[in-house]
């Protein structure tokens, strides 16, 4: 048994095997996140267009850098759109594989078989849902989890070059996703305070220049140094009240199955962990991040998140939990007298997890307002001309990536800084007038009401964001298409003036 679960890496590539079947099976992958059609519509655009654009019209940085370069890239081997979400899928699904290795590798021989099974298997249940996203996190969690295993042993004679290839981790890891500077940052000065001073220019220089390279490169193209989606996240000091309500309320929104299902246990457990000075040095540093990374989003920010942002759960998860587990093990003397069987016990539940994960998944519901969106953009595609300009607010991004003329993503996430500065000082209105704007296209419309004469729409919606809430007024005889369903209806109204 112990021989088994020395080669628990092999659990990850089941999994990872299983999910790819899962996904290859269906027509067309509808199951990654509404957000990630952000990076596919961006990509497309990138490939026919040659320049970073959500809707076709005004460049844009709305994005992480180094997915955004894989997404393109292999936008370029799989032109036709069906086949590439399904090829995003598998890259994504396979760099979530590489974390489980990763995890499997550094695990064995530093905690008993149990601990790095069960771990492994809590670690799971948030890759199953990371895989399948196809978010940014896809390539920043390998990349943290490489960083991050690279740091864990670091002591005061440890050389230049393990302190330079930290170095280049940090700048890896920033790529990958821009907020992320917060774990490398804490990573710097951990490694400062054992190494000494000599030790700041290889760990800080790389991510440093990366960041400056980042800040100039966008004040050149788009007059700003951060991305708009940053400008728009950054909303000033308050309390969050949306992600106070995900994070506290134990009947969470997202539903326990979520990857916030254990995020407020993760959180709690961080703080013993970060104060104790015999914890390895990468549990402490994940579980500073878990809890700076949690204050900065409840203070600094007004928007809702979504289950991506929980990705300092999963580092915790896999750095800050087996140790604590691991001690708790050593003293329970009659789990000790056990772990045979709690070896076999741990590999049935995993493997059996993974069988049931990777076979079952079956892809987004009928109703699922992604297929929903794909099916109203193929239809107005044959409808409108290709010069035709949609706005609309939260998911916009399926609607985009199928249908063929331009759409603005209305909340300022994926436009200019125009766009961004419109929405914040609530001049949307003027601004979708300057832009031409044919239709205005929502899922937040009078759902069940046949007659009205008005109608407000809120961008950003309440329920996404507490601050920018601009308000246009529709009418109802400027409805000009409606898709009812059983939960809610898309809307479609016609820009009179325009």
């Amino acid at each position: 048994m112990k021989h088994l679960a020395r080669s628990s890496w092999v659990f990850p590539l089941l999994l990872a095997g299983l999910l790819c079947r899962s996904v290859l099976r269906q027509d067309v992958f509808l199951g990654a996140e509404d957000d990630a059609f952000f990076y596919f519509r961006i990509a497309g655009n990138i490939v026919r267009e040659g320049f970073a654009s959500f809707d076709g019209l005004t460049p844009t940085n709305g994005f992480h850098p180094l997915w955004m370069g894989l997404i393109a890239g292999l936008r370029l081997l799989f032109p036709d759109s069906a086949p590439y979400l399904s090829a995003a899928a598998v890259l994504s699904i396979a760099l979530s594989a590489v974390c489980g290795v990763l995890y499997s590798v550094s695990a064995r021989g530093r905690y008993s078989a149990p601990v790095v099974l069960v771990t492994l298997l809590l670690l799971f249940r948030y890759l199953r849902d990371f895989s399948l996203m196809c978010m940014e996190t896809s390539v920043l969690l390998p990349s943290a989890f490489l960083l991050l295993i690279s740091f864990d042993g670091v002591h005061s004679g440890t050389g230049k070059r393990r302190l330079w290839a930290l170095g280049l981790l940090t700048a890896l890891t920033i790529a990958s996703r821009l907020d992320s500077a917060l774990l490398c940052a804490i990573l710097a000065v951990s490694v400062i305070s054992v190494c000494g001073w000599r030790a700041l220019l290889p760990t800080a220089l790389p991510g440093a220049l990366l960041l400056l390279g980042y800040a100039v490169v966008n004040c050149a193209l788009m007059g700003t140094p951060a991305s708009v989606s940053s400008m728009m996240k950054a909303s000033g000091l308050g309390c969050n009240r949306l992600f106070a309500a995900q994070l506290f309320q134990m009947g969470d929104p997202l539903g326990l199955r979520s990857p916030w299902g254990l995020y407020l246990l993760s959180l709690l457990l961080a703080f013993p962990v970060s104060l104790t000075r015999r914890m390895p040095s990468a549990a402490r540093v994940s579980g500073l991040f878990l809890v700076s990374f949690t204050a900065v989003q409840l203070f600094l920010s007004q928007w809702r998140l979504w289950c991506w942002y929980a990705y300092p759960a999963v580092l915790f998860t896999a750095f800050g939990l087996p140790p604590l587990l691991q001690d708790l093990y050593k003293r329970a003397v009659f789990l000790n007298r056990i772990e045979p069987a709690l070896t076999a016990a741990s590999l049935l539940l995993l493997g059996g997890a993974c069988i049931f994960w990777g076979l079952t998944y079956g892809g987004v519901a009928p109703e699922d307002f992604r297929r929903r969106n794909m099916e109203i953009a193929l239809e107005l595609s044959a409808t409108l001309p290709d010069t035709a300009v949609v706005a609309i607010g939260d998911r916009a991004e399926s609607f985009a990536y199928f249908f063929r003329g331009h759409v603005i993503q209305a909340e300022g996430l994926a436009g200019d800084v125009k766009l961004a500065n419109a929405v914040r000082s609530q001049a949307l209105e003027e601004y979708l007038e300057s832009a031409g704007t044919d239709y205005l296209l929502s899922w937040t419309g009078p759902h069940l009401v046949e007659d009205y004469r008005t109608w407000i729409l809120v961008i950003p919606d309440r329920a996404q964001c507490s601050v920018f809430n601009n308000e246009l007024e529709v009418s109802g005889t400027d409805e000009v298409a409606r898709w009812p369903g059983t939960e809610e209806s898309a809307f479609l109204w016609s820009r009179g003036e325009n």
